[in-house]
């Protein structure tokens, strides 16, 4: 399986999870929340996980988007399309899936991955945060952006990581 499908795939669920309406409260969604999960189990009964992970993806695309601008300029929650649908792709992993699941058990585990995730300790301030530009080792800027959203999430601000397209 690709690292770094899996790992921007892991990064939107954690950070979706954590930004919810319940959590952070950074967008006004709660696709991760057990009602959210009785409402759309009936109508995605074999693509529960999927619509929820597309539903938290879209909401925090809008708030970053908003927030950031569009064009020329990448976040973790819209990437070139050879990404999103890589990443996309990592969730047809049953087992995967199930191990994504288990981070969502409460706030706790998912910044304790999180912190995992993001090898190191960055600094987070509100708003809109340039990590550079889109580069060859978009593993490091993965690893960055979680360290912000990670220490963003800790000090109770709202930090949108993104890159710049290469110029």
């Amino acid at each position: 399986m690709n690292v770094i499908a899996t790992t921007i795939a892991e990064l939107r669920v954690l950070v979706g999870f954590l930004g919810e309406k319940g959590q952070a409260n950074w967008w006004a969604c709660e696709f991760f929340s057990g009602t959210a999960a009785a409402f759309l189990a009936p109508i995605f009964n074999r693509s529960l996980f999927l619509a929820q992970y597309q539903g938290a993806t879209a909401a925090a695309a809008k708030v970053h988007d908003e927030a950031i601008g569009v064009g020329r300029i990448y976040h973790l929650f819209r990437l070139p399309i050879g990404l999103e649908q890589a990443s996309a792709d990592a969730l047809n992993d049953a087992a995967f899936v199930q191990s994504l699941q288990g981070r969502l058990a409460g706030r706790e585990q998912a910044m304790a991955r999180l912190a995992e995730l993001s090898k190191a300790q960055e600094t987070a301030m509100p708003g809109p945060i340039s990590l550079g530009q889109m580069s060859d080792d978009l593993e490091v800027a993965l690893q960055r952006a979680a360290g912000v959203y990670h220490s963003a999430l800790n000090l109770g601000i709202q930090s949108l990581p993104y890159v710049r397209e290469v110029e």
